[in-house]
């Protein structure tokens, strides 16, 4: 018969890790808020969007910011619903690079690069045209990349049921939601642009954390502790093993996002930039999130097999 207090392998491993798990919390709970307010780009990337720059001489940052108002009022002026205005600098020269939602006319937009060029004390021909950019991503791309995560997540929960338990097979499903929501809260907060590279992260992350919860699960599985129903020294066990082969694989994706933004170009950075806040995520879903939805899971089960015994 079991007897044991299951609840002690939960407690023990909330309170050590309380604060950790309590940021990761509070994270995805600004993200979700932050999207529910703002959204992602989906207005340009379900919809297109028109483009033109602005190059002036250099300027400081605060006179840049100054600009990037005077820039946004005049174009919002003609109800063109800026939705960026990025900023890049290349030695004595400044860009801003303006993004709109909504279409105008032409002889609107020349309005708007003369009114720019009056505002600003600049020659017109410092100012493009404005120039029409299709839709990054689709509705399909969506539905397709939504699929191919919500597969891939079903195969491996079958499978850790199967060779683990139920638990784990829960922990390792709530893992790979958590994990997604925490990267789009990541991309919420930092308005990142959702293309093809981010649905290609989406799917790869979940990748990730399915093979580290599995490494986690192995480690557990193996430990004579789960013989005795001691699963705090189970769980810490599993952790302990599995740590720093999980630390190492986030630190690789860490690095290989960091070469990416020293080494290619500016389109290619907000892949890269992706690629780092991936791994960050990958660890404290890893190494945090899976281990902590198995204790609360496992501890669960088992108290009701213990209520059923018992009776």
């Amino acid at each position: 018969m079991l007897n044991r207090d299951f609840s002690k392998s939960n407690k023990h491993y909330l309170n050590k890790n309380k604060f950790i798990l309590c940021g990761i919390a509070l994270f995805l709970v600004i993200g979700l808020i932050v999207g529910c307010i703002f959204g992602f780009n989906q207005n340009y990337e379900l919809g297109g969007y028109n483009e033109f720059s602005v190059n002036v001489g250099s300027v400081s940052g605060k006179k840049a910011n100054e600009f990037r108002k005077e820039i946004k009022d005049i174009v919002n002026s003609y109800n063109a619903d800026v939705d960026t205005i990025s900023v890049m600098d290349e030695g004595d020269l400044t860009q801003f690079v303006v993004r709109y939602t909504n279409e105008i006319d032409s002889s609107e937009q020349t309005e708007i690069n003369e009114r720019i060029a009056s505002k600003l004390k600049i020659e017109i021909t410092k100012i493009s045209e404005h120039v029409e950019v299709e839709k990054i991503a689709t509705a399909s791309d969506y539905v397709y990349t939504a699929s191919a995560i919500l597969i891939i997540i079903a195969i491996a929960t079958i499978f850790a049921y199967f060779r683990y338990n139920g638990a784990s097979a829960i922990a390792l499903l709530s893992a790979c939601v958590l994990g997604t929501l925490g990267f789009m809260s990541v991309s919420t907060i930092l308005r990142l642009t959702v293309g093809m590279s981010y649905f290609a992260m989406l799917v790869i992350l979940n990748m990730l954390i399915i093979y580290s919860a599995i490494q986690i699960f192995e480690n557990i599985k193996d430990t004579s502790y789960l013989e005795n129903n001691d699963y705090s020294n189970a769980i810490k066990s599993g952790i302990q093993k599995s740590k720093l082969r999980l630390t190492l694989l986030s630190v690789a994706v860490m690095i290989i996002g960091v070469l990416l933004v020293l080494l290619t170009q500016d389109t290619t950075r907000l892949m890269s930039i992706n690629v780092m806040f991936m791994a960050v995520v990958l660890l404290a879903v890893s190494c945090y999130v899976v281990p902590f939805m198995w204790s609360v899971l496992i501890t669960h089960c088992n108290k009701r097999k213990v209520k059923k015994d018992k009776n």
